[in-house]
């Protein structure tokens, strides 16, 4: 396979106190939990949508969960016995996090026309309050004959403070969406407590 991208963008990173990367590695997310979509066919949908626990889809219009097949012009197709999530021909793809994650990326490619219409992805790292973080804006370049090809586009973060992460552009697919499994915040904790007590005091007075 031939293949080959540019970064066009640096990451806000460098206004940042904390070290922020883009990563091309999915090994690099840390204690993964990996979304395939393969529970979904064809869903047209902007969401909200649960796609696993803690975790919520939306989508501009035309979004699509379990897309089968998806034509990239000069960086081939995708589909052939996998399903992914796809935009329109130009739309965002975010995850949301009930609590803040360190990292998170996924398989990515979009569609191109050669060197006339090259188009690119842009992935963006959203903390709390909608604020972007980080954001990165990339070209993938895959063989015109290529099935189910890309690069993996990916954020991580020294401290666990993405509240969500987007990917932009035209006729974005992705699958294998990885994220760090989140470590519930401390009001979470706090409120599990609380209930763990409330059991513990139902039984105490359930024995009496």
């Amino acid at each position: 396979m031939q293949f080959k991208t540019l970064l066009l963008a640096s990451a806000m990173a460098f206004a940042l106190p904390v070290h922020a990367e883009l990563t091309n590695d999915a090994s690099a997310i840390l204690s993964p939990t990996v979304i395939d979509f393969e529970a979904y066919d064809g869903y047209y949908t902007s969401g909200p949508e649960l796609v696993a626990p803690g975790v919520t889809f939306t989508g501009d219009e035309g979004s699509q969960l379990g897309a089968y097949v998806a034509d990239l012009g000069s960086n081939g197709i995708w589909g052939l016995g996998n399903h992914f999530a796809a935009t329109d021909f130009v739309g965002e793809l975010r995850f949301t996090f009930n609590d803040l994650t360190q990292g998170a990326g996924a398989l990515v490619n979009h569609f191109a026309y050669d060197e006339v219409l090259p188009f690119a992805v842009v992935v963006s790292a959203y903390g709390d309050n909608n604020q972007i973080i980080e954001t990165y804006t990339v070209m993938i370049n895959t063989d015109v004959d290529s099935y189910n090809e890309g690069l993996f586009l990916g954020i991580t973060r020294d401290t666990a403070d993405i509240r969500s992460l987007s990917f932009k552009g035209n006729a974005v697919v992705l699958d294998n969406f990885t994220f760090t499994t989140p470590v519930p915040e401390p009001e979470t904790y706090a409120m599990m407590l609380a209930g763990l007590g409330l059991l513990g005091l139902m039984g105490r007075r359930s024995k009496r």
